[in-house]
C-alpha cells in the first residue's frame, strides 16, 4: 500500500484533494450569482444609510441636510 500503513491515513490523502477540488468547482460556479434583494432589505439599508451620514456629520461638525 505504497508505505501507508493504516487505511485511515490513505483515505485522507485521498479525500482531501477531491475536497478541494469539489469547493472549487462549486466556488467557480456559484462566482457571480446574485441574490433577490426585497424591498424591506432596501428600505433598511436606506434608513441605516441615512442614519450613517448623520453620524458622520454630527461627528466633523458638517450641517446635516
Amino acid at each position: 500500500m505504497i508505505g501507508i500503513q493504516d487505511p485511515s491515513v490513505l483515505l485522507a490523502y485521498i479525500l482531501v484533494p477531491g475536497l478541494a477540488a469539489l469547493c472549487a468547482v462549486y466556488g467557480f460556479r456559484n462566482w457571480n450569482k446574485e441574490g433577490e434583494i426585497s424591498e424591506e432589505e432596501i428600505r433598511e439599508e436606506s434608513t441605516w444609510m441615512k442614519e450613517e451620514l448623520k453620524i458622520e456629520n454630527e461627528i466633523s461638525g458638517e450641517d446635516t441636510p
